[in-house]
């Protein structure tokens, strides 16, 4: 039986391992292949054959050559983009090349690219009628102190292309808003959550010094919904997700605005021509009502907890867009009622390392 080959780009990402985690028992349909930039990651290791590519950022033409020969020489019959810098140049190939359209799990490369920035995020909420949380620019209208003075203090200045919370800071006063409106590509965004906690928290470090270890995330609400190759979305799951050290805990969320929410924004997305999984990052604002502040049009890290919650949406992803039909697994009929993700151990052999960067790919040994 010829087995489905599936391209996973960035490979060795975080996002990818949590795929795996969720086909690790039921792989013997599929051929796993994977891209890297590096040839080191310590994640690559468990797919069938990985191949080097060049840096997404920085060669886009060249990554995207190099993706288009992959998929023809390989067989490939779905990619799946495990970086937000994954998404935009895959769309771009989607819309170029239409043999290898129907494999993408992307849109339009415009939709990505509005996915990607927290700016034009807050454009596209803001035409389709999404609540996404008030943001600013320097091209904007009004000044940043009138914004400031609109929203309240404190607000959060973020890169408008970054992902994982890098280069994110709080701004809690005019001399720092002053300096964070002239940050070249930031966004300024109101602070979600109940700014009381952050005031009672900078008030214990003026008396107590500052905690070694210290997050102000609270908890995020993120909904995940997967659509169809003719852009028709689907069931919606919705989650409750905290940071605690280095543990990650998810458990299930119910609440009917949270659910409609994801719905509303499944037919926006259905609308603009959206295909595969999309993420939708929310918290509750100073009034209690929900705002998004992030969308991701891919698989995200809490992918692997959501699979033990009873939301299967890799093996949903495989069937609506290969017809391939996994085993269940015996999480989806007795799902977790809540989940959590931890450090797990990997590492490299030196053997794999040497061969992937000679040959600019690498097979696992046949068995």
């Amino acid at each position: 039986m010829q087995k489905t080959g599936v391209l996973f780009l960035s490979g060795g990402s975080q996002v990818a391992q949590f795929i795996l985690t969720t086909l690790r028992d039921r792989r013997g349909p599929l051929r796993l292949l994977a891209t890297s930039s590096t040839n080191d990651d310590a994640g690559l290791w468990e797919y069938d054959k990985v191949f080097l590519v060049p840096v997404t950022r920085q060669e886009p033409a060249a990554f995207k050559q190099r993706v288009r020969e992959i998929v023809s020489a390989e067989g490939v019959d779905l990619i799946v983009p495990c970086r937000d810098d994954d998404i935009e140049p895959l769309g771009e190939l989607a819309a170029a090349y239409p043999d290898l359209a129907p494999k993408a799990l992307c849109g339009p490369p415009s939709v990505a690219r509005a996915m990607w920035d927290k700016w034009l995020s807050f454009e596209l909420s803001t035409a389709h009628g999404l609540p996404f949380a008030e943001s600013h620019i320097p091209e904007c209208k009004e000044s940043a102190q009138d914004f400031a003075e609109r929203v309240g203090y404190p607000l959060v200045a973020k890169p408008r292309d970054g992902f994982s919370s890098r280069g994110i800071f709080l701004v809690e006063n005019a001399d720092q808003l002053k300096r964070a409106a002239n940050k070249p590509n930031y966004v300024l965004q109101e602070y979600l959550d109940n700014p009381d906690d952050y005031w009672s928290f900078k008030r214990s470090i003026e008396q107590e010094g500052l905690p070694l270890f210290h997050t102000l995330h609270g908890i995020m609400h993120s909904t995940q919904l997967m659509l169809s190759p003719d852009s028709k979305p689907g069931p919606v799951f919705a989650g409750y997700n905290r940071q605690e050290f280095r543990s990650r805990y998810v458990r299930p969320n119910t609440e009917a605005d949270t659910r409609a929410l994801g719905q509303q924004c499944g037919e926006v997305f259905s609308r603009l021509g959206w295909r595969g999984p999309l993420n939708i990052q929310c918290k509750r604002d100073r009034e209690g009502g929900l705002k998004i502040h992030e969308f991701n049009g891919r698989y995200t890290a809490l992918t692997a907890e959501r699979w033990l919650l009873g939301y299967d949406e890799v093996a949903l992803g495989l069937e609506l867009f290969t017809g391939l039909k996994l085993e269940p697994s015996s999480w989806a009929f007795r799902p977790a009622k809540h989940a959590v993700a931890q450090l797990v151990s990997h590492g490299s052999d030196p053997a794999n390392v040497v061969a992937l960067q000679k040959d600019g790919q690498w097979s696992r040994p046949a068995t």
